[in-house]
């Protein structure tokens, strides 16, 4: 299977997860493992992946704040910060993750839609993945 096909699956399976079995944990993990994929491939292509758009918007705030910008490293650490908690256990012990995993389930699947369309110049084919994207952004 070619990477876009397996970012694909990855976020047809996510929506499917999140609208007919409400899982969004599950749904975040697939979406994100879509996400890392295709913002390497929009990397490549010389475009900017999502989740450096969301760090240089969340950086303005700061600025705006009169607060000293954190360096890029930390601010996408903060957007990447409950995708990473799900996929990595670091300290080895039974942490409590507490979050609102709908929206954070919600959100990566978007950044991982708006990569696959920076990368590809057009939305999946998925006729679910594209009616989801159009109700969650309209």
């Amino acid at each position: 299977l070619s990477k876009r096909r397996i970012a694909s699956i990855q976020i047809e399976r996510a929506v499917h997860l999140l609208t007919e079995f409400n899982d969004p944990v599950c749904a975040l993990t697939l979406a994100a493992a879509a996400e890392e994929i295709l913002g390497k491939m929009t990397l490549r292509k010389g475009e900017i992946p999502q989740v450096e758009n969301l760090a240089e918007f969340l950086g303005q705030f700061y600025e705006l704040a009169g607060k000293s910008r954190p360096s890029k490293k930390d601010l996408i650490h903060a957007h990447n910060r409950i995708r990473n908690e799900l996929k990595h256990n670091d300290g080895g012990k039974n942490a409590w993750v507490i979050a609102d995993f709908q929206f954070e389930a919600e959100e990566m699947l978007v950044r991982a839609i708006k990569n696959y369309f920076n990368t590809f110049k057009c939305m999946p084919k998925n006729k679910s993945v594209r009616d989801w994207f159009d109700f969650i952004c309209s």
